[in-house]
């Protein structure tokens, strides 16, 4: 009779895999979520270096400290450069190198899980990196703070794993399907987009804010 069972489970098996069914025997992990697309980009043109060289053919590059990951592009002729990928954090390791990979110069900068940084124009002098106007930053996020009184304030946003400290000026444009609305008008749980100048400590000064 045992024999037969075995028999019998062994031919179910082997029915339910010819027949293109998936048996799952448990153990397996599937998360639907893990494709979550954090894409940021980087830009910026490097418009001087001294000693004096040219600006074309520089490799600007990257480093993810957490996942150890590289990225990389190289400057056109006019020293424009725009990186793409799976990175950010705070102070990330940002690399310029020469054609034979010497180190030029090196800083570093902060990139919000899918956000778009636009460090604008940078000279380099003797190795020393300077970003000669504001860094403007776009990204989006959910709404987990509202600190707004009179109309400015500050709003926490966050983005992946990350969260942003956003201040509202009186300047600060604040709409919702073409609407204005007040700093005191964003909820809690609203999907934002902000664009503003980047400053020290994961905080942005926004110049507009979209609620979606």
């Amino acid at each position: 009779m045992r024999n037969n069972l075995i028999f019998t489970l062994i031919v179910l098996l082997a029915f339910f895999a010819s027949g293109g069914c998936e048996v799952d025997f448990g153990g397996t992990n599937n998360n639907s979520n893990s494709g979550e697309n954090n894409e940021s980009i980087l830009r910026g043109t490097i418009t001087s270096i001294v000693p004096d060289r040219d600006l074309s053919g520089i490799t600007v590059q990257i480093e993810d400290k957490e996942t150890g990951s590289f990225f990389s592009d190289t400057t056109d002729s006019s020293g424009f450069f725009q990186i793409e990928g799976s990175f950010h954090g705070t102070l990330l390791r940002l690399e310029f190198l020469d054609e034979s990979s010497s180190q030029i110069a090196i800083t570093s900068v902060t990139v919000f899980p899918g956000a778009e940084v636009d460090l604008g124009s940078i000279s380099i002098n003797n190795g020393i990196v300077n970003i000669e106007g504001d860094i403007v930053v776009v990204f989006e996020g959910d709404v987990i703070e509202n600190n707004c009184s009179g109309g400015t304030g500050t709003i926490e946003v966050e983005t992946d794993s990350t969260e942003v400290i956003v201040q509202v000026l009186s300047s600060t444009e604040i709409t919702r399907d073409s609407d204005e609305l007040a700093c005191e008008d964003i909820l809690i749980g609203n999907e934002v987009e902000i664009r503003g100048m980047l400053l020290p400590g994961d905080t942005v000064q926004a110049d507009s804010i979209e609620v979606k």
